[in-house]
């Protein structure tokens, strides 16, 4: 007879999930709701939300929601930016097609005047006459677009009394939400989650980077954390965690089609403080899983784990690197390589992955090959968008492509093009070159950047913003 340890003993944690364990979870353990999970109800179409709300209610006996992700959701609940979700992604596909029109007519009349035919209503009119319909046509697809925002926001969502959402979310979680800690143990907590920052234990480390945030709210996904080994503990249930915050203090590093897993540090945590198994699994994830498992083929849309999917991918991306500042102004992510990086090079073979690909998805499989460090989809998305945000090309849904400064840099690798477009678009450019071209040492520089009035830059973009400018030379008095 065998005597003694086997493979997983002292490495449980190293054990991948089953079918039959998510099944067991579902059936028998705790299934955790993050924030994005209930904000995004809001961000989906109207046939996901509704698809997803009956997965929930599937899953009713088995939910509950940590305390820390119910204070997030009605913080979050409040914004305008979220309020508006639907009219404002309207309007940007709408100002898509409208700078498409206008690119499109900038370029015949640049052509009319290169080959100096103005004169030959013969030859202008008929293309005109096509271009108009152009317009036309794109005015239609805008009023399409207006017309889907206003069946997919959610009627009513200012008045929690009549706002769908809100009634059914009250219903299922009635009982369900833990309890708050108190004042002393809430300042124990952040206390505690701030000594794991400095050593970068999971989860939510990432979070103390952000000078922006106060220690309470980087504190915030060790909370929650802590509130669900807490739950776990006290029930000795097994918990499946559903989340769409992709960050690499959660998860484990995996190419971008692999299954993702959570961290290792998190899986022996949990089995250390409560003796049982933590799973974690992404919002299309769980509506998979949950149809299947429960049989809701009949009831849930066939195709709405795909768009869920694709949710995911869009919405999934730190916006420190693509969103814009103020007004059309963006900021910067890294460059593969660090400071060593030669940025020119870098972004040039950014731009040829985007001309020889056609999706977003193609484009970041492409960027990871290319530079192999960068081992999480996220991370490679964000950092593969600074093309977008130099304006060197754009993204529409799931398609890139090269604008003709793009196109431009791709065939030259002009240094001065490319100085050109950071100056124009990225954040903080501007002041910071103005400020040098006045005196301003580099230690003045940063202080005065972080703390300017008109813009929103932590210590940590200022840092990220004048390595850029110093590696393009325009540093220099």
């Amino acid at each position: 007879m065998a005597d003694g340890r086997g493979l997983f003993d002292g490495f449980e944690a190293q054990r991948s999930p089953t079918d039959k364990d998510y099944r067991s979870v579902l059936r028998d353990g705790i299934v955790a709701l993050d924030t994005n999970v209930l904000l995004d109800l809001y961000r989906m179409n109207s046939q996901v939300r509704m698809d997803m709300l009956t997965v929930l209610e599937s899953t009713k006996e088995r939910l509950w929601v940590p305390h820390q992700v119910i204070a997030e959701f009605w913080r979050g609940r409040q914004s305008e930016e979220f309020i508006n979700y639907h009219e404002k992604k309207s309007e940007t596909a709408k100002d898509a097609l409208r700078n498409s029109y206008e690119r499109a007519r900038r370029a015949l009349d640049e052509w009319v005047k290169n080959v100096h035919v103005g004169e030959r209503e013969d030859i202008t009119a008929p293309m005109y006459g096509e271009l108009h319909q152009v317009e036309e046509i794109f005015d239609r697809l805008g009023k399409l677009l207006e017309k889907q925002a206003d069946a997919d926001r959610v009627p009513g969502l200012r008045d929690t009394n009549i706002d769908p959402v809100i009634l059914k979310l009250d219903e299922l979680f009635e009982g369900r939400v833990g309890e708050p800690y108190d004042s002393d143990r809430n300042s124990k907590e952040v206390s505690i989650a701030k000594e794991r920052a400095e050593n970068q234990q999971p989860p939510g480390y990432l979070d103390f980077e952000n000078a922006k945030k106060s220690d309470e709210d980087a504190a915030g996904d060790y909370l929650l954390w802590r509130q669900i080994l807490d739950r776990a503990r006290e029930q000795q249930k097994n918990v499946l965690f559903v989340t769409r915050d992709l960050k690499e203090d959660w998860w484990r590093k995996s190419p971008p089609k692999a299954t993702r897993l959570p961290r290792i540090e998190l899986i022996q945590e949990f089995l250390d403080a409560v003796g049982g198994r933590f799973f974690m699994v992404e919002p299309s994830v769980l509506m998979q899983k949950v149809s299947t498992i429960f049989k809701l083929e009949r009831k849930v849309n066939e195709g709405s784990v795909a768009a869920l999917q694709s949710f995911e991918f869009t919405e999934d991306r730190d916006t420190e690197g693509i969103s814009a500042g103020s007004g059309s102004r963006f900021r910067l992510a890294q460059v593969p390589g660090g400071r060593a990086a030669d940025y020119s090079e870098a972004i040039w073979s950014m731009t040829r992955i985007a001309r020889e690909n056609t999706t977003v998805e193609e484009c970041i499989h492409a960027f990871m090959k290319e530079f192999p460090s960068v081992t999480l989809a996220p991370e490679a998305r964000r950092r593969f968008f600074n093309i977008v945000s130099l304006g060197l090309a754009e993204a529409n849904g799931k398609t890139i492509y090269l604008t003709r400064e793009g196109e431009k840099f791709f065939e030259t690798k002009d240094p001065e093009l490319l100085s050109r477009m950071l100056m124009e678009r990225i954040d903080g450019a501007f002041e910071a070159r103005n400020a040098i071209r006045s005196g301003m040492n580099h230690s003045e520089l940063k202080d005065a950047l972080a703390s300017h009035p008109d813009l929103d830059l932590s210590s940590t973009q200022v840092e990220l913003l004048l390595r850029w400018m110093g590696k393009l030379g325009l540093l220099e008095k």
